[in-house]
């Protein structure tokens, strides 16, 4: 038997389909509305806003922890290639001579080389030609160093002037130095609390008899009054410098061996402003050592008198460095001074409660 088929009128208030008739020129209303209002866009603008402004800093915090990560990173690295200079060579990286010193063929790595710590400890870190650029009669200073660049100040180790510059410094102890007018004392001085200036010797200045001398004992034992104590204000890496691991008296895992160094925010893009004056590979200078005669700064901290040759750097909080163990350790900038002091000096034999 056939079936037939009837299409039957829609009921009332039935959506409208293709077979519906139109009236009045249009379809009937489907039960919702054909757009946002502009209150409810703006609720959701609003919602959006607010999700990305609890997102965005946590995506900054994950960003900078990251790029603190790299630069202990680096830290680590700079103190392997150390301890690998010392284990060859058998002591400390050289702190060279000045900072108007470049390196020179046939310097060695001890304190007849003019060149900085950043130079001779080049051969331990991949970096075997620019080490051996010297020879060439012209120091290679446009070869990039990854190693020597904190990720949170710049994307590269070439400084504002187009060389290369390092954002870590060398453990100098105090800020002191001698003068040719009296290298018999080497009139060494210290300024915890009170910057006294830079460099102001080198062995060009001195007798050949007199200078190993007063290189070894420059920043070794000129004592500084410390509450009730004198204590020596003797670094690991200086002018002149070629210290064996024994020297460092107060135990290898309580003695900066390098840190991150202060430089203004106003310096990282204009060369010739403090922390970035010189090149990595020049001797004692305030861009490749640093001592423990001011508190570390923070980068966000503007540049005032005294402070230009404080350890310090870009991260919130804190700054990190490597102790001549090999360790890397992050300290906040509101350190006790005295215990900050203390680190740096190699043996003052004080007892130091260093923070968590």
């Amino acid at each position: 038997m056939r079936r037939t088929h009837q299409i039957s009128a829609p009921r009332s208030g039935a959506p409208a389909t293709a077979g519906h008739a139109v009236r009045n020129g249009r379809l009937p209303s489907c039960g919702w509305p054909a757009a946002f209002t502009l209150v409810e866009l703006l609720v959701v603008i609003a919602i959006i806003a607010v999700l990305l402004a609890l997102l965005v800093p946590g995506v900054q915090a994950a960003r900078e922890a990251a790029r603190r990560g790299q630069c202990g990173n680096h830290l680590k690295q700079l103190a392997v290639a150390t301890e690998a200079h010392k284990s060859l060579i058998g002591h400390f990286p050289t702190g060279g001579w000045d900072e108007n010193s470049l390196p020179q063929a046939g310097g060695g790595s001890d304190w007849r080389q003019p060149g900085g710590w950043c130079y001779t400890i080049l051969p331990f870190m991949e970096a075997q030609a620019v080490y051996d650029s010297v020879n060439s009669g012209a120091l290679d200073t446009t070869t990039s160093v990854p190693v020597f660049a904190c990720p949170s100040r710049r994307g590269s180790s070439f400084g504002p002037g187009g060389v290369v510059m390092t954002d870590y410094a060398g453990n100098r102890g105090a800020w002191a130095s001698p003068t040719p007018a009296d290298n018999a004392a080497a009139n060494r001085r210290t300024d915890f609390g009170a910057n006294v200036g830079g460099v102001t010797g080198s062995p060009a200045d001195f007798s050949a008899d007199n200078w190993q001398t007063v290189a070894q004992t420059l920043n070794a034992a000129q004592p500084v009054l410390l509450g009730s104590v004198l204590v020596p204000t003797g670094g690991v890496i200086f002018a002149g410098s070629s210290l064996p691991l024994a020297a460092v008296r107060d135990g290898a895992s309580s003695t900066y061996l390098c840190a991150e160094k202060y430089v203004p925010r106003s310096a990282y893009s204009t060369s010739g402003q403090t922390g970035f004056r010189r090149c990595a590979y020049v001797g004692d200078s305030p861009d490749t050592l640093r001592g423990g005669h001011r508190p570390p700064e923070s980068d966000s901290a503007p540049i005032q008198n005294g402070i230009e040759g404080a350890f310090g750097g870009p991260h919130p909080g804190v700054f990190m460095a490597a102790m001549c163990d090999g360790s890397v350790r992050s300290f906040a900038f509101e350190i006790d001074p005295a215990v900050h002091f203390l680190l740096t000096c190699r043996a003052d034999r004080q007892a130091v409660q260093t923070p968590d």
